[in-house]
């Protein structure tokens, strides 16, 4: 009873990052997060504007702008921020560092992961996908969506799992196809 007690408190989260204008291919993307339970989507920058596509899919979407966009340089929309989904402290940015780009006042990202503040450490930028544990944090870079890239072979997504004491990071290609998996278990 309890292991299914738990599994039907699971949380599916699509991750998304470095679209570019790539529309198709984030539609793809979001139709196979969908079609695998997620309810709750992130798109984590490259383009800002992009991430209104994942409202087609989901009343329950969050983002953050990628350092070149205007949505940067504004304050009203924030370029890093934390958030809670299921008892996991979840920190969103674009960049896992600070940039020339950078508002006084924005979360150091670097901070953030030296000091463990995050259970799941949400980035982008690089366009090269990661699930990996450091330190007592899950961090998840789900790669890039831009059509053409030089800097990764395939265009992905990532996919969080979260349960009550269990977080599972996954990046996946358009396909669902599970290219590398990490597990965070939380005490």
């Amino acid at each position: 009873m309890q292991m299914l007690q738990n599994e039907m408190h699971k949380t599916l989260i699509g991750v998304f990052s470095d679209t570019h204008r790539n529309l198709d291919g984030l539609r793809q993307a979001a139709e196979t997060a969908k079609a695998l339970g997620a309810a709750i989507l992130i798109h984590l920058g490259d383009s800002y504007k992009d991430g209104e596509t994942l409202f087609e899919y989901s009343n329950e979407v969050l983002r953050v702008p990628g350092l070149y966009e205007p949505e940067y340089k504004n304050p009203e929309v924030p370029n890093r921020f934390f958030t809670e989904i299921n008892g996991f402290n979840i920190f969103l940015t674009h960049s896992d560092r600070c940039e020339d780009q950078d508002l006084p006042g924005d979360i150091d990202p670097r901070k953030v992961a030296i000091e463990n503040q995050a259970d799941i450490y949400l980035y982008g930028h690089t366009h090269l996908y990661e699930a990996t544990i450091k330190g007592d944090s899950l961090f998840l870079n789900p790669g890039s969506l831009k059509a053409g890239d030089n800097r990764c072979q395939t265009m992905t997504f990532g996919l969080l799992e979260l349960s009550e004491k269990k977080a599972t990071g996954k990046v996946m290609d358009l396909d669902g196809k599970v290219l590398v998996e990490t597990v965070l278990l939380k005490l």
